[in-house]
């Protein structure tokens, strides 16, 4: 098995974890950065190349379609624990069965779905607080998001067993591309044919497509990989299932809840001037910004979390520990310079997507908030994945319902409408006070579940 291991990528149970995890996660985050790349492009393509209304339309589709991705995203993280346990353990066949089960769910679920959102794009977007004159375009870029939705669950699922295996370049690489030909047609559809929002909308599915059959390609080539895919394997192992989705599901839903309550922060940022299109336009690009600074604190997340079930495999309780520390101390370094950023670069960054000086300082507002207490997002997510590793999903899940659902919900509904509060400070205040509870609530459950683990992990290899 050993041996194997050894020519399969990033060996995780032996050498210099310190060095290994950052260099896992440098990829994971260029990939989920590429993946935003998409949408801040057709926003900056859209606004240049129709108007600035087109552009308010796509991204009034933001939060709700990061609430479809991320839910879909989180499911497929099991794939990653359990391929990656799989792995460490060296049960090849079980490894197989996760790769094509997966694969198959991908497709059916992101079909179904895609299938579902297609017919109620207008009925989610008037739910969610779009306003009026957003509301044919908005509309149309969502059915077309709806259209492309297999392809990017069927990528994310592949990108996952990369990585489960060690290869966590192979996706960012993949991105690139497609991220390159997602330029092309943007600019050929919106500036060439003036399609405007549909030009863009069908510029991602291309790309999105391209991502998918690039990454089934490398599965089924790359002959290097501890397990490949091959067509005639295609079908639905139900204990592999279950196993994929009791770790999935979990934290599938913890994305839903996480992201559910930012549809009630757009919707009531919308209610402080509702006149001011320069508020809301700052307001959406500071967003745009921060998700790229989460993508550091969800790489190094996500790279414990694969760390720490290939060593939960390999029954190495020692390096589960060193790995936690060595993530902590990447995690801190990486917050250190998301507020460097934000102190030195807000203006440049925001003049990317906004030109108006009164959209510039709506948007650094939401910059020094998040930005400068970014730590405590680091801490949730992390403390996130270990719990997600040592295959406790349930704990941040609840964690994340209580405190950055139902308290967020609660304060929107209770706090922010009271004059004092109505301001956009005390809005985006509730993003650290409730990443700061969630990761607490996480802190009692590693407290509780990893001594556990670790006593079950040195029982096994004695």
């Amino acid at each position: 098995m050993k041996e194997r291991l050894g020519r399969t990528g990033t060996n995780m149970t032996e050498g210099n974890l310190f060095w290994k995890i950052i260099l896992f996660a440098l990829p994971v985050m260029a990939t989920t950065a590429m993946q935003l790349l998409y949408v801040s492009i057709d926003l900056m393509t859209v606004h240049y190349g129709d108007s600035a209304e087109s552009m308010g339309a796509i991204a009034s589709n933001n939060a709700l379609i990061n609430l479809i991705v991320v839910v879909f995203t989180g499911v497929s993280l099991g794939v990653n624990v359990v391929l990656s346990e799989a792995r460490g353990a060296g049960n090849h066949e079980k490894a197989e069965k996760i790769i094509h089960t997966s694969l198959v769910f991908a497709a059916i679920s992101g079909f179904a779905v895609g299938l579902l959102g297609f017919f109620i794009s207008d009925n989610l977007l008037v739910m969610m607080g779009t306003e009026a004159h957003f509301l044919e375009k908005a509309t149309l870029y969502l059915r077309i998001y709806f259209g492309g939705l297999p392809f990017l669950m069927v990528y994310n699922y592949a990108s996952q067993m990369l990585r489960a295996q060690g290869d966590s370049q192979t996706p960012f690489y993949i991105l690139t591309a497609s991220g390159l030909i997602n330029v092309g047609f943007d600019c050929w559809f919106v500036f060439g044919f003036k399609m405007g929002v549909a030009g863009v909308g069908f510029a991602t599915i291309i790309a999105e497509a391209v991502s998918c059959v690039l990454c089934l390609f490398v599965l089924y080539k790359k002959k290097s990989l501890y397990a490949n895919f091959r067509f005639k394997k295609l079908r639905i192992d139900g204990p592999v299932l279950f196993d994929v989705l009791k770790v999935g599901l979990p934290a599938g839903l913890q994305g839903f809840f996480f992201s559910l309550p930012n549809v009630f922060i757009q919707s009531s940022l919308y209610t402080i001037d509702p006149n001011n299109i320069d508020l809301e336009n700052g307001a959406i690009a500071s967003g745009n910004i921060e998700s790229y600074f989460h993508t550091a604190v969800d790489a190094i997340g996500t790279s414990a979390m694969t760390f720490i079930a290939a060593n939960v495999g390999a029954k190495n309780k020692d390096n589960i520990k060193k790995i936690i520390l060595y993530a902590g101390i990447w995690g801190t370094i990486a917050c250190a310079l998301i507020a460097l950023i934000t102190a030195t670069l807000y203006r440049p960054l925001l003049r990317l997507f906004v030109d108006s000086e009164e959209s510039i300082q709506a948007g650094k507002q939401r910059m020094e908030i998040m930005g400068y207490w970014y730590f405590f997002n680091l801490a949730m997510n992390l403390s996130a994945g270990i719990l997600r590793g040592i295959r406790k999903s349930t704990m941040p899940m609840l964690s994340t319902m209580i405190f950055c659902t139902g308290l967020r919900i609660l304060l929107i509904y209770t706090l922010f409408p009271m004059e004092q509060f109505h301001t956009l400070q005390w809005l985006y205040a509730l993003f650290p006070i409730t990443w700061v509870l969630a990761f607490l609530s996480n802190l009692v459950g590693i407290f509780i579940f990893l001594p556990k683990t670790l006593r079950k992990l040195e029982a096994k290899a004695e």
